[in-house]
């Protein structure tokens, strides 16, 4: 049973683990925290002793979940710009954003994926049991939540079977189709032709029973060539590339120049590291050319130092 292994592995009493399954939705702490777009994303963060449950699961259990080939966040092989990637080629781009997407995701979610892979969750038997209490762990007030460690390779998991219907609906039409988090991405070469999968993806969320996604219709955008794509927050060019568009490369010049002058202070010294760290996975060419630009070393830490 996974219950007697986490309490094996974790050197804790079984009873306890029950307890705290009991327990789970009050062991959180909620904030919030500013949206780029405006508003707030409200946040809840299990208490040490869940967590370090939450981490069990999701690196004995949770990990062996499968995942579509279409989902590409939250996953060691993919990343933002192989998310990009898949629709950089083509000229017409939807971006179809869900409604509390983490919220959406249920209890009954969570268990129904659990039982569709029962047979590779464990080396031993997966009992009624540990599916019941592995769902009480991830979940607060029955859902998934902004915070659990857990959240984002459940929500893979519990998307699979959308994302094979999609990219199953999506290839005859020549159409991409991505899903980054809660963002979908679909292109394709064809003219008019996203305005029908729109159409038909609404139509097909009215009529699925599980998990229940709503669109968020204010965050539904069409693009093309002619105007600014953006997929997860890179540009496609109109040069059929990738970018992370030519104001943030200002900025960022702009700080390498006070970077190379002793002109950052700490803070703002650790925030451009991590966008340098950032953009050698993303635009690795744009990295190289400020490094020639200004005579400095990314990767010694002398540059760093304020």
């Amino acid at each position: 049973m996974i219950i007697e292994r986490a309490a094996k592995m974790l050197a804790l009493p079984v009873s306890f683990l029950l307890r705290l399954a009991v327990t789970a939705p009050y062991r959180y702490k909620e904030y919030t925290i500013p949206k780029k777009t405006g508003g707030v994303r409200t946040i809840h963060h299990p208490a040490r002793e869940l967590k370090l449950v939450q981490g069990w699961l999701l690196q004995n259990v949770l990990g062996r979940l499968p995942v579509h080939g279409a989902a590409t966040a939250y996953r060691k092989e993919s990343s933002i710009r192989r998310n990009a990637e898949r629709h950089v080629g083509n000229n017409y781009l939807l971006r179809v954003d869900f409604q509390d997407f983490f919220p959406s995701l249920r209890g009954n979610d969570v268990a129904a994926v659990l039982e569709a892979n029962r047979r590779g969750l464990a080396d031993g038997d997966v009992t009624d049991a540990d599916i019941a209490f592995i769902r009480m762990i991830v979940c607060r007030g029955n859902s998934l939540t902004i915070g659990a460690p857990t959240s984002p390779c459940l929500s893979n998991a519990i998307m699979f079977n959308f994302d094979a219907a999609w990219s199953q609906r999506t290839q005859p039409l020549e159409v991409s189709y991505t899903r980054y988090a809660d963002d979908l991405y679909f292109s394709t070469n064809h003219p008019n032709l996203l305005q029908e999968v729109l159409n038909s993806l609404r139509e097909f969320l009215r009529a699925e029973g599980s998990p229940l996604l709503r669109i968020n219709e204010r965050k539904t955008a069409f693009s093309s060539r002619k105007r600014r794509r953006l997929v997860a927050g890179l540009v496609l060019t109109s040069d059929r590339k990738i970018s992370i568009g030519r104001q943030k490369k200002r900025v960022l010049k702009s700080l390498v120049w006070k970077l190379k002058r002793r002109g950052l202070q700490p803070d703002q010294v650790a925030s451009l590291r991590g966008w340098i760290s950032y953009l050698r996975s993303v635009e690795p060419a744009f990295v190289e050319a400020l490094q020639r630009k200004y005579e400095l070393d990314f990767a010694s830490g002398a540059t760093w130092e304020v």
